[in-house]
């Protein structure tokens, strides 16, 4: 049984990642995802530390 619930345990996790491969793959605009950066406003740049 303890065999049988650490194969369930690496095969969902394994899973979920295929998942979320195939997913982000098929999304047309999947570069947006994983590249998208927002355009930062000038009002914000004040708030931000120089150091």
């Amino acid at each position: 049984m303890k065999k049988l619930m650490n194969f369930v345990k690496k095969a969902s996790t394994a899973l979920a990642a295929l998942a979320f491969v195939v997913a982000t793959t098929s999304i047309p605009s999947a570069c947006h995802y994983w590249f998208g950066q927002p355009v930062e406003p000038e009002e914000l740049r004040k708030y931000v530390n120089d150091k």
